[in-house]
């Protein structure tokens, strides 16, 4: 066996790293190329194209994810059945380096028992079925049936972790859930880019970014404008960022007198994001780390979260919390007369750059695959 060569399944195509899942493949493959490891790369396609970028790292193949509606009467969940795909186990079969499989989503392989003589590694994004279950809320009918199936589904499919070798989780505070499935579980924080946060010059407007085309993120804008609207002034703007807003979304913005900056660049959007004096995120949903929150940090803004967003990430000393829309307002408010200091600045920079350098967290993968008996 290669010590070297890894198979990299992933559950969608990760370049653009234009939102969480695939920030988190895209720089982790990005850093396994930078300390020399030999990929071959597999990912499903369903509507992000064929990436020229990705051929830097590696071979790279491509798989159609099949929607069938039959899926729904599977015993596995839709997002790993719709994921069987027979051709990716044909080229994963044919040799015996390690695979890495990201998200439980493209765990069924692991049913397979050649696979599971491997060197076999799952990457966990969420603890998908809290996730689901999470979207439940401000779903029409039938989607909140469908996650709530699908929520029944993950939890019982979790047991498949045990045919792994090594589980990676994403938050230090899951490793004991998924230790119940899989002993060798082990911390391995968010893959992120390197970015220069800088202390620089801030500018009085707030910042709400995401990829706008997810509906929790769309909630968030409308939960945090709602709450905010009795407190919005004209001198301190709020500004909303981010991929393919809705029509609805964008009409609200304009109703409320937000600017809406739709599908900005990466140049533009860091730039939104190192000059904005205040940071405003908002999740109904606890699942994983979003990674939008390290790029704020990076940030000389203020960050002004609820609890569902830092929960067990480590960052909450780096951002004021606030659950009930009156208390978020009040922060607001009182973050708006304040900027932060330098020193502030630096303790957050050097956090981050210690606890997310993705190519030295990287290196627990090069250790356990040199180690087959670990």
């Amino acid at each position: 066996m290669s010590t070297k060569h890894l198979h990299i399944v992933c559950l969608d195509v990760p370049f653009p790293a234009d939102y969480g899942g695939a920030i988190d493949m895209f720089y982790r493959i990005q850093a396994l190329h930078t300390l020399g490891v030999s990929l071959t790369i597999h990912a499903f396609e369903y509507g992000r194209g064929k990436q020229v970028e990705l051929e830097k790292y590696g071979t790279v193949n491509y798989y159609k994810r099949t929607k069938s509606i039959f899926h729904l009467f599977s015993k596995r969940p839709f997002i790993v059945q719709s994921r069987m795909s027979k051709e990716l186990l044909k080229i994963l079969s044919q040799d015996s380096d390690p695979i890495l499989f990201e998200g439980l989503h493209t765990c069924g392989f692991l049913e397979f028992p050649a696979i599971q003589e491997r060197m076999t590694f799952v990457r966990m994004h969420n603890i998908e079925h809290e996730y689901y279950r999470g979207l439940t809320m401000d779903s029409s009918f039938l989607k909140r049936w469908f996650f709530r199936l699908e929520a029944r589904k993950l939890q019982k499919y979790e047991a498949i972790l045990s045919k792994a070798k090594h589980v990676f989780v994403i938050k230090e505070s899951e490793l004991d859930y998924f230790k119940q499935y899989q002993q060798n579980s082990h911390f391995l924080p968010a893959s992120f880019p390197p970015i220069e946060g800088r202390f620089a010059a801030i500018k009085r407007y707030a910042l709400i970014h995401g990829n706008l085309s997810v509906s929790e993120n769309e909630q968030a804008v409308y939960w945090i404008l709602h709450t905010l609207k009795k407190v919005m002034d004209p001198t301190f703007p709020i500004v909303v960022a981010g991929k393919n807003p809705g029509k609805r979304l964008i009409a609200f913005c304009e109703q409320m007198n937000v600017k809406v900056v739709s599908n900005p660049s990466e140049e533009q959007l860091n730039t939104l994001i190192q000059e904005a004096q205040i940071h405003l995120l908002h999740t109904k949903v606890p699942s994983g780390i979003k990674l939008k929150l390290l790029a704020c940090i990076h940030s000389a803004g203020h960050v002004l979260v609820n609890s569902n967003l830092v929960q067990g990430s480590g960052l909450t000393q780096f951002c004021t919390v606030a659950d009930e829309p009156k208390e978020y307002r009040l922060h607001f408010l009182g973050l708006k007369n304040h900027e932060m200091t330098k020193e502030e600045f630096d303790q957050r920079h050097a956090y981050i750059t210690a606890h997310f350098n993705t190519a030295a967290n990287c290196q627990i993968i090069l250790q356990l695959m040199e180690n087959t008996h670990e």
